[in-house]
């Protein structure tokens, strides 16, 4: 394994140096293809140090792929269960909003109509009678305008509260749709995942034939996905303290975690659910890893298992930057850490060093954007 992950490396490295030799002589277009062609073959190759390790047989890909597919339901569920959760909330708001202008409404009327018995009984007195039982002029003009002042305010605050309690009856209509809909969606989904325990249970049967070395990078997988759930939940619930609106890619103001780089210099793209949920920067051990952008470290830690062994991102950093956005880096060098949780980080200070902890088999910084707590495309935010 160890002789291919060696080759694997001497190409790249080789691939990078003829690349070079090329940019003097060639053109414009040529270079393009080139860069293209080299860019398939880097990307190719560095599955292998994303952790998504190159020597892995058939059965461990498609275990891989399950894994990742079923983190990818059950992260939907979790989003769906958090909009019904807010749904119901605003049902329950607006509902309560309709029963108390429904009162206002009710007892303006009951006002009113106290108000049209009265003038009933009292024959055929209208508000020309009121006029003209005025003492004198002055005394005219105030019941004018009292007449007038009365007869307006509550035929608006008559108009008001009807349009009111019609605009809360649409918005709860509005939302008892949107619940429902929801909840389709999240039926719809748990019909999926049902249908997904039979892969699983297709699962269980090519785990029990894996060899020794299949089923111990079977096991590092595993562990991986459950570390990635755990991550996931804890970031999840620091971004739910977060209410302003999420910052857009192109105003994100972000650096590249690596000085002199640059989004061109990813080495391994982003997969999502698929298996890489970040990208990739290949460096040198020790190249020192800079905060993308000013914030707080929500984590700085390493991930070990019950043998003291790195597992998973290894040594990693998450820092909340208090624009909807959190930034993990992983893999880093051993005890090369420099920050702790709830450190406040300038842009461009160095948080750690490049290494090979974890899930890795070659030295790179593995770079996520997380909204949410969630994964998301990180290319957009590199300049």
């Amino acid at each position: 394994m160890n002789k291919r992950i060696i080759c694997i490396s001497g190409l790249i490295l080789m691939i990078l140096v003829s690349s070079i030799g090329f940019s003097y002589a060639a053109t414009t277009s040529e270079l393009r293809d080139q860069q293209s062609d080299i860019d398939a073959k880097i990307e190719q190759t560095n599955t292998e140090i994303a952790g998504v390790k190159k020597q892995m047989t058939n059965a461990l890909n498609q275990i891989n792929s399950l894994n990742s597919e079923i983190s990818g339901y059950e992260n939907d569920i979790l989003k769906l269960q958090k909009q019904l959760e807010d749904v119901n909330a605003q049902i329950t708001e607006k509902t309560n909003n309709i029963q108390e202008q429904q009162e206002k409404y009710d007892t303006q009327k009951d006002l009113l109509e106290q108000r049209l018995v009265a003038l009933y009984e009292a024959g055929e007195t209208t508000y020309l009678d009121m006029l003209l039982a005025s003492e004198d002029l002055s005394d005219f003009i105030s019941n004018y305008y009292l007449i007038e002042q009365m007869a307006d305010a509550d035929e608006e605050l008559l108009a008001s509260i009807e349009n009111t309690r019609k605009q809360l009856e649409a918005e709860k209509e509005y939302l008892d749709s949107a619940k429902t809909e929801i909840e389709n969606t999240t039926a719809s989904i748990a019909e999926k995942k049902q249908s997904l325990s039979k892969s699983v249970s297709q699962k269980k049967n090519v785990v029990s034939n894996l060899t020794a070395e299949e089923a111990e990078l079977q096991a590092q997988l595993e562990e991986f996905e459950e570390d990635k759930r755990r991550i996931q939940a804890e970031l999840a619930k620091i971004a739910s303290n977060y209410s302003g609106e999420v910052v857009a890619p192109s105003a994100a103001g972000y650096i590249c975690p690596i000085n002199g780089k640059s989004k061109r210099n990813i080495t391994t793209g982003y997969y999502g659910y698929k298996g890489h949920t970040g990208v990739d920067f290949a460096c040198s051990p020790g190249t020192p890893i800079v905060a993308v952008k000013s914030g707080t470290v929500v984590t700085s830690t390493a991930l070990k298992n019950s043998k003291g062994k790195y597992r998973s991102y290894g040594e990693y950093v998450v820092i909340n930057h208090h624009d909807g956005t959190m930034t993990l880096y992983a893999h880093m060098l051993s005890g090369s850490r420099t920050v702790v949780p709830n450190q406040k980080v300038s842009q461009g200070q160095v948080i750690g060093q490049v290494g090979s902890t974890g899930n890795s088999t070659g030295p790179h910084l593995h770079f996520e954007v997380r909204i949410g707590g969630s994964p998301v495309n990180p290319t957009p935010y590199l300049p």
